[in-house]
């Protein structure tokens, strides 16, 4: 009995592979000992790149009664990446951006130079500004913890943490087949 190839068809595409073939070698009922071979075929993957510096955020949102805190990162340049061939292109708008979360598969891969940022209300009083600001940039050595966990620590909830692509994007299709042995 000799079993030469096997193939097998994969649904998960978590993976980012599409099929895996794996090539035995049977002979007398014992298998030799011919090392395995694994192939791994890449499903397409699709890097999404903005055209303009700045169009790439990481943005938390923290509400406390009336007021509100807006802060995050603004990367100069990065890029998200997806193995799903990307449909949202053509309902979006350059001046409203999309959701990471929103593009299936999408996740943000390389990021450079970024620049923390953080905006208040108009409810949140000057010197509970000036005491947050120094918080998130971590100037404030009364809190050893990172500005996530005082804000909430001083009663404010986060409402919400997403990151978000805005301006002229554009996608690359990506297409490596890597092969691993055992």
């Amino acid at each position: 009995m000799s079993i030469e190839h096997c193939s097998c068809n994969l649904l998960a595409t978590n993976f980012g592979y599409s099929r895996i073939s794996i090539r035995l070698s049977q002979s007398h009922s014992k298998l030799t000992k011919t090392p395995i071979s694994v192939e791994l075929e890449s499903a397409m993957n699709y890097q999404i790149i903005p055209l303009e510096m700045g169009s790439l955020v990481k943005r938390n949102v923290f509400r406390q009664l009336n007021k509100e805190i807006k802060c995050g990162i603004v990367w100069k340049l990065g890029s998200v990446l997806t193995n799903i061939k990307p449909t949202f292109i053509k309902a979006y708008d350059p001046n409203i951006g999309i959701c990471v979360e929103d593009i299936p598969g999408g996740a943000i891969s390389r990021t450079y130079e970024g620049e923390k940022v953080i905006y208040f209300s108009d409810t949140v009083a000057e010197d509970e500004q000036d005491e947050l600001t120094d918080i998130f940039y971590q100037s404030n050595r009364k809190y050893s913890k990172n500005y996530m966990d005082v804000f909430l620590d001083l009663g404010w909830t986060q409402m919400a943490s997403e990151s978000y692509l805005f301006g002229e994007l554009e996608i690359k299709e990506l297409n490596d087949a890597p092969v691993f042995y055992k």
